[in-house]
């Protein structure tokens, strides 16, 4: 597991800042004064509860961004669902617990939900450097966490009929108590998308991959938790 966080760690990295690199510098009245994405996660979910928890009908994200000068703000939310099954049809769920050693339930359908602030300054044509606040909560005896990071990202630039997207945010020290156990985690979170509008169209269809990796500190070994989500959907621009 371990393996597989650090190598699509580096490869989601990797895709991001491969996509801030990309267009030419933007100019002031490139981006929309307000724009508003709503996709469809079709990705899974590995963690203590599932291994891997496909996303259900129900995985849902929106995005709405607020540009002003070279000023940007966003606010997205995402849920993931996913039945907890670990091993397969008709098995029980095996998970390990935040004090140490394992528990076993009966599966069940869980909702990851979280919310994410960002505020932005454009540094160089459409690279931007900003922070960002993140909580997280659960329909199960989950911490929420909340926490605040850094990150870079490269807003959705127009150049004719495409604009490329992505961003590489980490928060530190993701922090929540659930009463019982408290908990801390680093999280990284990067993405990479476009999206494509026909002529005269303010709507405009959006696909990418969003990945995001939660590593605990001080926590059980098999305590972690990683997100990978192609997503597709449409948007809406002013």
């Amino acid at each position: 597991m371990n393996r597989l966080a650090a190598r699509l760690c580096v490869a989601a990295v990797a895709c991001s800042v491969a996509v801030l690199r990309l267009g030419a510098p933007a100019r002031a009245g490139d981006l929309p004064a307000f724009e508003l994405d709503v996709v469809r996660p079709i990705g899974a979910v590995w963690n203590e509860y599932a291994n891997p928890g496909e996303d259900y009908p129900q995985s849902f994200g929106a995005t709405l961004r607020a540009n002003a000068s070279d000023d940007a703000f966003s606010l997205e939310y995402r849920r993931n669902v996913y039945l907890t099954q670990s091993a397969g049809p008709d098995s029980l769920t095996r998970y390990a617990t935040l004090t140490g050693g394992y528990a076993t339930i009966a599966p069940f359908l869980a909702r990851d939900m979280e919310l994410e602030g960002r505020a932005m300054r454009r540094v160089h044509g459409p690279l931007a450097v900003g922070v960002g606040v993140l909580t997280t909560w659960t329909n199960y005896g989950y911490p929420p966490l909340t926490g605040a990071g850094i990150g870079i990202a490269r807003l959705p630039q127009w150049t004719g009929h495409v604009a490329l997207t992505g961003s590489a945010f980490y928060y530190p020290a993701a922090t929540g108590s659930n009463g019982v156990a408290r908990a801390t985690f680093g999280v990284l979170k990067s993405d990479v998308g476009a999206r494509f509008r026909p002529s005269g169209w303010h709507a405009y269809f959006v696909g990418g991959y969003e990945n995001e990796i939660r590593s605990g500190h001080h926590l059980p070994g098999g305590v972690r938790t990683i997100r990978s989500d192609p997503h597709v959907g449409l948007g809406m621009r002013t």
